[in-house]
Protein backbone atom coordinates (compact mmCIF):
# COMPACT_ATOMS: atom_id res chain seq x y z
CA UNK A 1 0.00 0.00 0.00
CA UNK A 2 1.63 3.26 -1.31
CA UNK A 3 0.42 5.68 1.09
CA UNK A 4 -1.92 5.44 4.68
CA UNK A 5 -3.54 8.03 5.82
CA UNK A 6 -3.85 8.76 9.33
CA UNK A 7 -5.75 11.92 11.38
CA UNK A 8 -5.03 13.32 7.29
CA UNK A 9 -1.66 13.00 6.78
CA UNK A 10 -0.70 11.03 4.00
CA UNK A 11 2.62 8.79 4.68
CA UNK A 12 3.96 7.32 1.64
CA UNK A 13 5.99 4.62 1.60
CA UNK A 14 9.53 4.32 0.94
CA UNK A 15 11.44 1.42 -0.94
CA UNK A 16 14.87 1.05 0.09
CA UNK A 17 18.09 -0.47 -1.61
CA UNK A 18 21.36 -0.44 0.85
CA UNK A 19 24.55 -0.51 -1.13
CA UNK A 20 27.35 -2.41 0.73
CA UNK A 21 30.90 -2.72 -0.93
CA UNK A 22 33.39 -5.94 0.02
CA UNK A 23 36.24 -5.41 2.64
CA UNK A 24 39.25 -5.39 2.07
CA UNK A 25 40.85 -7.85 -0.09
CA UNK A 26 44.24 -9.68 -0.92
CA UNK A 27 45.13 -8.53 -4.02
CA UNK A 28 47.28 -10.18 -6.64
CA UNK A 29 50.41 -7.64 -6.67
CA UNK A 30 50.91 -4.83 -5.09
CA UNK A 31 49.04 -1.44 -6.06
CA UNK A 32 47.50 -3.14 -9.02
CA UNK A 33 44.11 -2.99 -10.57
CA UNK A 34 42.20 -6.26 -10.04
CA UNK A 35 38.75 -4.90 -10.92
CA UNK A 36 36.40 -8.72 -11.68
CA UNK A 37 39.33 -10.73 -11.16
CA UNK A 38 38.25 -13.52 -8.15
CA UNK A 39 40.59 -11.98 -5.60
CA UNK A 40 40.62 -13.37 -1.48
CA UNK A 41 39.43 -11.35 1.40
CA UNK A 42 42.22 -10.54 3.64
CA UNK A 43 41.12 -11.31 7.83
CA UNK A 44 40.71 -7.92 8.18
CA UNK A 45 38.01 -7.61 5.21
CA UNK A 46 36.41 -10.48 6.67
CA UNK A 47 36.01 -8.50 9.58
CA UNK A 48 34.46 -5.73 7.84
CA UNK A 49 32.09 -7.47 5.83
CA UNK A 50 30.83 -8.46 9.65
CA UNK A 51 30.72 -5.34 10.66
CA UNK A 52 29.41 -4.11 8.06
CA UNK A 53 26.72 -6.71 8.13
CA UNK A 54 25.46 -6.05 11.08
CA UNK A 55 24.91 -2.66 11.03
CA UNK A 56 22.84 -3.95 8.02
CA UNK A 57 20.78 -6.27 9.97
CA UNK A 58 19.34 -2.71 11.54
CA UNK A 59 17.15 -2.90 8.62
CA UNK A 60 13.89 -4.76 7.40
CA UNK A 61 16.16 -6.22 4.50
CA UNK A 62 14.14 -9.33 2.18
CA UNK A 63 16.61 -10.56 0.18
CA UNK A 64 20.08 -9.97 -1.18
CA UNK A 65 21.22 -9.25 -4.05
CA UNK A 66 25.36 -9.89 -4.40
CA UNK A 67 27.78 -10.00 -7.64
CA UNK A 68 29.22 -13.70 -8.18
CA UNK A 69 32.52 -12.80 -6.96
CA UNK A 70 33.44 -14.25 -3.96
CA UNK A 71 34.43 -11.40 -1.90
CA UNK A 72 31.20 -9.85 -2.56
CA UNK A 73 29.15 -13.26 -1.56
CA UNK A 74 30.83 -13.72 1.68
CA UNK A 75 29.73 -10.01 2.51
CA UNK A 76 26.13 -11.04 1.43
CA UNK A 77 26.08 -14.67 3.27
CA UNK A 78 27.20 -12.55 6.56
CA UNK A 79 23.93 -10.18 5.59
CA UNK A 80 21.80 -13.47 5.84
CA UNK A 81 23.36 -14.32 9.17
CA UNK A 82 22.90 -11.48 10.58
CA UNK A 83 19.10 -11.15 9.83
CA UNK A 84 19.05 -14.93 11.23
CA UNK A 85 19.60 -16.68 7.87
CA UNK A 86 16.06 -16.95 6.46
CA UNK A 87 15.93 -15.00 3.56
CA UNK A 88 17.57 -15.59 -0.06
CA UNK A 89 21.05 -14.30 -1.53
CA UNK A 90 20.53 -13.49 -5.67
CA UNK A 91 23.84 -13.74 -7.61
CA UNK A 92 23.39 -11.55 -10.86
CA UNK A 93 26.61 -11.46 -12.48
CA UNK A 94 25.95 -7.96 -13.88
CA UNK A 95 26.94 -6.92 -10.32
CA UNK A 96 30.62 -8.36 -11.31
CA UNK A 97 32.65 -5.41 -11.02
CA UNK A 98 34.85 -3.42 -13.76
CA UNK A 99 36.50 -6.10 -16.22
CA UNK A 100 40.02 -4.90 -16.42
CA UNK A 101 41.12 -6.94 -19.04
CA UNK A 102 44.72 -7.54 -19.99
CA UNK A 103 45.54 -5.12 -17.09
CA UNK A 104 43.84 -6.83 -14.15
CA UNK A 105 46.83 -8.13 -12.05
CA UNK A 106 49.36 -6.20 -13.59
CA UNK A 107 51.10 -3.07 -11.00
CA UNK A 108 49.91 0.18 -12.12
CA UNK A 109 53.75 0.95 -12.92
CA UNK A 110 53.97 -1.53 -15.47
CA UNK A 111 50.81 -0.44 -17.49
CA UNK A 112 51.41 2.92 -17.36
CA UNK A 113 55.18 2.19 -18.72
CA UNK A 114 53.48 -0.34 -21.38
CA UNK A 115 50.48 2.56 -22.53
CA UNK A 116 51.93 6.39 -21.13
CA UNK A 117 48.32 7.89 -19.80
CA UNK A 118 46.18 4.69 -20.18
CA UNK A 119 45.63 5.04 -16.75
CA UNK A 120 44.34 8.37 -16.59
CA UNK A 121 42.65 8.38 -19.71
CA UNK A 122 41.11 4.96 -17.50
CA UNK A 123 39.94 7.21 -15.25
CA UNK A 124 38.63 10.16 -17.38
CA UNK A 125 36.88 8.55 -20.68
CA UNK A 126 34.04 6.48 -19.82
CA UNK A 127 34.72 4.67 -23.26
CA UNK A 128 38.10 3.79 -22.65
CA UNK A 129 38.84 0.10 -23.14
CA UNK A 130 41.69 -1.48 -21.84
CA UNK A 131 43.19 -4.59 -23.49
CA UNK A 132 39.83 -7.21 -23.69
CA UNK A 133 38.61 -5.30 -21.40
CA UNK A 134 35.54 -2.99 -19.98
CA UNK A 135 34.29 0.42 -20.63
CA UNK A 136 33.29 2.21 -17.65
CA UNK A 137 30.02 3.18 -19.92
CA UNK A 138 29.68 -0.47 -20.25
CA UNK A 139 29.90 -1.48 -16.63
CA UNK A 140 27.18 2.06 -15.98
CA UNK A 141 24.69 0.62 -18.55
CA UNK A 142 24.67 -3.18 -17.05
CA UNK A 143 24.87 -2.25 -13.24
CA UNK A 144 21.99 0.19 -13.60
CA UNK A 145 20.08 -2.45 -15.10
CA UNK A 146 20.52 -4.68 -12.49
CA UNK A 147 19.97 -1.47 -9.67
CA UNK A 148 16.68 -1.33 -11.92
CA UNK A 149 15.52 -5.00 -11.82
CA UNK A 150 15.76 -4.94 -8.05
CA UNK A 151 13.68 -2.48 -7.27
CA UNK A 152 10.85 -3.80 -9.56
CA UNK A 153 11.11 -7.00 -7.86
CA UNK A 154 10.98 -5.44 -4.37
CA UNK A 155 7.47 -5.15 -2.52
CA UNK A 156 6.64 -1.63 -2.65
CA UNK A 157 8.21 -0.23 0.68
CA UNK A 158 10.37 -2.32 1.07
CA UNK A 159 14.17 -2.94 1.52
CA UNK A 160 16.87 -5.24 0.02
CA UNK A 161 20.67 -5.08 0.10
CA UNK A 162 23.14 -5.50 -3.24
CA UNK A 163 26.43 -6.30 -2.33
CA UNK A 164 29.20 -6.00 -4.49
CA UNK A 165 32.12 -3.29 -5.48
CA UNK A 166 33.24 0.49 -5.65
CA UNK A 167 32.70 0.82 -9.02
CA UNK A 168 29.49 -0.80 -9.15
CA UNK A 169 28.19 1.19 -6.24
CA UNK A 170 29.51 4.11 -7.73
CA UNK A 171 27.28 3.57 -10.71
CA UNK A 172 24.57 3.26 -8.40
CA UNK A 173 25.16 6.13 -6.47
CA UNK A 174 25.93 8.23 -10.19
CA UNK A 175 22.59 7.22 -11.75
CA UNK A 176 20.67 8.26 -8.61
CA UNK A 177 22.28 11.91 -7.95
CA UNK A 178 21.79 11.80 -12.16
CA UNK A 179 25.74 12.57 -11.86
CA UNK A 180 27.76 12.05 -15.16
CA UNK A 181 31.32 9.96 -15.20
CA UNK A 182 33.82 13.10 -14.63
CA UNK A 183 32.05 13.22 -11.27
CA UNK A 184 32.37 9.29 -10.25
CA UNK A 185 36.12 10.19 -8.82
CA UNK A 186 34.15 12.26 -6.11
CA UNK A 187 31.93 9.43 -5.14
CA UNK A 188 33.85 7.72 -1.97
CA UNK A 189 32.97 4.30 -1.40
CA UNK A 190 35.30 2.91 0.93
CA UNK A 191 36.12 -0.86 1.67
CA UNK A 192 32.69 -2.50 3.84
CA UNK A 193 31.14 0.53 3.64
CA UNK A 194 27.29 1.53 2.54
CA UNK A 195 25.29 3.56 1.02
CA UNK A 196 21.39 3.87 1.25
CA UNK A 197 18.83 5.03 -1.40
CA UNK A 198 15.41 6.21 -0.86
CA UNK A 199 12.94 5.68 -3.59
CA UNK A 200 8.95 7.41 -3.02
CA UNK A 201 7.03 4.46 -4.40
CA UNK A 202 4.18 6.97 -5.28
CA UNK A 203 6.05 9.87 -7.72
CA UNK A 204 9.29 7.17 -8.44
CA UNK A 205 11.95 9.72 -7.92
CA UNK A 206 15.23 8.33 -5.83
CA UNK A 207 17.63 10.18 -3.63
CA UNK A 208 20.92 9.07 -1.54
CA UNK A 209 20.09 9.23 2.38
CA UNK A 210 23.71 8.49 2.69
CA UNK A 211 26.49 7.58 0.62
CA UNK A 212 30.07 5.48 2.08
CA UNK A 213 28.97 5.00 5.63
CA UNK A 214 31.87 2.70 6.99
CA UNK A 215 30.99 0.29 9.90
CA UNK A 216 32.52 0.77 13.62
CA UNK A 217 35.03 -1.50 13.23
CA UNK A 218 36.43 1.08 10.87
CA UNK A 219 40.15 2.09 11.84
CA UNK A 220 42.30 5.31 9.41
CA UNK A 221 45.04 3.15 9.87
CA UNK A 222 43.91 0.38 7.89
CA UNK A 223 42.44 2.31 4.51
CA UNK A 224 43.75 0.29 1.95
CA UNK A 225 44.31 3.31 -0.47
CA UNK A 226 44.84 1.00 -3.37
CA UNK A 227 42.00 -0.89 -3.24
CA UNK A 228 39.84 2.71 -2.76
CA UNK A 229 41.45 4.00 -5.77
CA UNK A 230 41.46 0.61 -7.89
CA UNK A 231 39.86 -2.00 -6.61
CA UNK A 232 36.23 -3.41 -6.81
Amino acid sequence: HEDSRSMGVITRAITRVLLIRHGQVIPPSTDCLYGGMNVPLSPLGKRQAAAAAREASSLPISAVYSSPLSRAVFGAERVVEALGGDIPILIDDALREIDRGDWGGRPRSDIEADVPGGLERLKMDENFRPPNGETAGELRVRVVGAYERAVAATEPGGTVAIVSHMHVTRSVVAHVLGLDFSDFGGIDIPLASSSLVEIDTASGKAKMAYVGREPSLYNTGTRDAAGNAWGG
